[in-house]
């Protein structure tokens, strides 16, 4: 009986050394190199979409508008003659220095609204907003970013709420409703698309 014991588990050791070790040598080598590769893959993917980001972005910055840069210029020269001062609460927001506005009286094209979203989207605000305090900068969130894209789709979707059916800005609100429409059709899907970087 021990002599048969014993055969056993020389026999296990054999098969040990011979077949099963080798195989989860090798099960276990496959495994990492797998996993290498997956990783290499995630790394290649997100270099990618960071050069895709980084290359739209450039492209926004780049072809902007003339009204746009025209208003910014603007208000920054009104916000400084006004000695820095300003409110920086629902009627304040990066999207007014771009020119944003609604309205049939002073309102812009659907057009020229969507450019100005589009823009601000992807703004560099310490860059082309300096002058306005870094903490209200920040808020605002990077470009192309979850951040970003709430606070500007909440901006337009609070100043529609704040003048829902009030006298006189039935179209300012279909303008905000039609441009947070937009917002969430056309800038929501690049967002979550860079949402890993």
């Amino acid at each position: 009986m021990e002599i048969l014991i014993l055969f056993l588990l020389v026999a296990l050791l054999v098969l040990w050394l011979l077949v099963w070790g080798p195989q989860a040598r090798e099960a276990r080598i496959m495994r990492e190199k797998r996993a290498a590769e997956e990783a290499a893959q995630r790394a290649a993917e997100l270099a990618r979409l960071l050069l895709e980001r980084e290359e739209l972005l450039k492209s926004i910055r780049a072809t902007a508008p003339d009204f746009i840069l025209s208003a910014r210029l603007e208000f920054e020269r009104e916000y400084r003659a006004g000695g820095g001062e300003g409110q920086f609460g629902q009627e304040m927001s990066p999207l007014l220095c771009f020119g944003y506005r609604v309205g049939k009286t002073n309102g812009r094209t659907e057009h020229e609204r969507q450019a100005i979203l589009k823009y601000a989207m992807a703004a560099d605000l310490n860059a082309s907003l300096p002058f306005l305090p870094s903490s209200y900068r920040k808020e605002w969130g990077a470009p192309l970013t979850v951040a970003r894209f709430n606070r500007v789709y909440q901006h337009i979707c609070n100043m529609a709420d704040l003048r829902e059916g009030r006298r006189n800005f039935e179209v300012a609100v279909s303008h905000w409703r039609s441009d947070a429409r937009w917002l969430r059709i056309q800038q929501l899907p690049l967002v979550e698309k860079f949402h890993a970087i």
